[in-house]
């Protein structure tokens, strides 16, 4: 049962973190003018880039050990 809730939190973390990745702000303005306004600031906010970097690095780091910990959990059983 915990290697099935465990599994759920992996799955749901990494959709999260590809959620967060999508919402970035590309580094090309041509691509970014393509999908967006120009002047289109997520939530208005100027520091979002680096809030989203940072919530980009907790949820990577979430995954790997949320990994290391089912493969614990699977080598005891």
């Amino acid at each position: 049962m915990s290697i099935i809730i465990f599994g759920f939190f992996i799955v749901a973390t990494c959709l999260l973190l590809s959620l967060v990745i999508l919402i970035q702000n590309p580094k090309k303005e041509s691509i970014h003018q393509s999908f967006m306004e120009k002047n289109f600031r997520f939530l208005g906010v100027k520091r979002t880039n680096t809030f989203l970097e940072n919530v980009t690095w907790f949820l990577s780091i979430i995954i790997f050990f949320l990994i290391l910990f089912f493969n614990f959990l699977l080598k005891s059983k």
